[in-house]
């Protein structure tokens, strides 16, 4: 059965977790989140940069699963290896997710509390985190948010750049467009996706969301 590899990028917190439920959730499709596939017990991450004879190895046996014709992965490591990807694997489908910078940084500076992963540091000022650190590129910046925008902006850019070199392989959607019948349907057509779709329920992996009904849920607790 011929496969066909979907790579999803995006700086992360960008909704790359809506769009893994989202396609994983069609007939035979399987998108993972960052390198995680439960059934066999693995969480593949790749490094920024000069880690290609890991990044093809993962990518031939996400391939050599045998469950779903369209298999992939999310992971804002494969950007600076796509234009390698593609020569590889030329019918390859990319999809970018971006969202706005300031919801990225502070979204990212929760997320990370103590740690940075886009500064070369000693580990004295940061806590080192030998699982992410080697995901993201580094900056000469010490201020963490300074650092943060500096990505977002650099991600952007060289996103546009891909999107303006190969147009039919590369497109950009918003966490947004999985909540738009329109939205879905126009990331399974660029997929060449045939089958039944499961396109009508909500996809939006929103934590902010779920904290708000948590909070008022604790509330009513407190009146009773």
């Amino acid at each position: 059965m011929n496969k066909q590899l979907i790579i999803s990028i995006g700086t992360g917190r960008c909704g790359s977790v809506s769009l893994s439920k989202f396609l994983s959730a069609q007939e035979s499709i399987s998108v993972l989140h960052e390198g995680r596939l439960d059934s066999h017990k693995i969480r593949k991450l790749i490094k920024w940069g000069n880690d290609e004879d890991n990044l093809f190895e993962w990518l031939e046996f996400l391939l050599s699963l045998k469950e779903n014709k369209f298999v992939g992965d999310t992971g804002m490591y494969y950007l600076p290896y796509i234009e390698q990807i593609i020569n590889r694997y030329p019918q390859v489908k990319i999809i970018v997710m971006e969202r706005d910078k300031e919801e990225v940084v502070k979204s990212y500076i929760k997320k990370t509390t103590g740690r940075n992963h886009w500064f070369d540091h000693d580990g004295k000022d940061w806590e080192k985190d030998d699982k992410w650190d080697p995901c993201y590129p580094k900056y000469d910046i010490i201020n963490k948010e300074k650092a943060l925008e500096k990505y977002w902006e650099d991600y952007k850019n060289q996103t546009d750049n891909l999107i303006l070199k190969f147009p039919d392989k590369i497109k950009k959607w918003t966490i947004q467009s999985l909540n738009t019948l329109n939205g879905k349907n126009e990331i399974l057509n660029f997929l060449n996706y045939n089958l039944d779709r499961n396109i009508n329920q909500e996809f939006k992996h929103n934590t902010k969301l779920k904290s708000e009904k948590e909070n008022f849920l604790n509330k009513i607790k407190k009146w009773f």
